[in-house]
Order: structure tokens, then sequence, then C-alpha cells
């Protein structure tokens, strides 16, 4: 089933769950970076942590339904998704997420193949 996102903030969190997703285990510094600096974006609106938590919960479950999850597809719908200008501002969010907690191969490998699809 091909994925498709509702809303352009799905699709930008979809992103960065599969980058905390990369090396197999989410991280305290991820999480406080989710929530402290996407959660500050302007595409969000600055939604309460419970609405930004509940939002993220939906996209997690939403990206890994199918294990592997479809890393292609959640690239090339979210390229269709976003402005030019948040695919740039989601590469460069998903660079600093993985160097919250310092990043591992499959994070920069993951990183790489978000920068050619969407950079």
């Amino acid at each position: 089933m091909p994925v498709k996102f509702e809303k352009n903030t799905e699709a930008f969190l979809a992103v960065l769950t599969l980058v905390t997703g990369a090396d197999d285990s989410g991280s305290l510094e991820e999480r406080d970076f989710l929530y402290k600096k996407v959660k500050g974006l302007a595409i969000f609106g600055n939604p309460a942590s419970a609405d930004f938590s509940k939002l993220l919960g939906k996209v997690t479950d939403s990206v890994y339904s199918q294990t592997p999850p479809d890393v292609d597809g959640v690239l090339a719908a979210a390229k269709d998704a976003l402005s030019p200008d948040l695919r740039k501002l989601l590469v460069s969010t998903s660079a600093e997420l993985i160097d919250a907690d310092g990043a591992n191969p499959n994070e920069k490998a993951l990183l790489d193949k978000i920068r050619r699809v969407l950079g």
C-alpha cells in the first residue's frame, strides 16, 4: 500500500521517525530534540506537548505498521507533501537529529538517502 500523508506535519514527522529508528533505539537526546526543537517549528504551530505526542505517536504507528518500514515510500510521499522550503528544513533538521546522540553508520546512510530524495 502506497504511503500518503494527510498533512505536511505528518510527512515531516514521518521522516524524523525514520531517523530516530535508524539505529534501532530511540534515545532521551532524540526525544528532547523532538520536543524542544521540532515541536517549536512554525509548521507545527507550537502545540501542547500532549498534542504533539499524540501526533508523533500516530505517525510512528503509521510508519512502523510495516516491518521493516517502507523508507523509500515514506521519503517519496514526504517529497510530494512538502514544499521545497519545508524539504530543505527537513533535511537540516534530520542532520541535527542524528547528531543529538551521536550519528551511527545506519543513521548516516539514511541521512544521505534523505538528502538525495528531498534535497
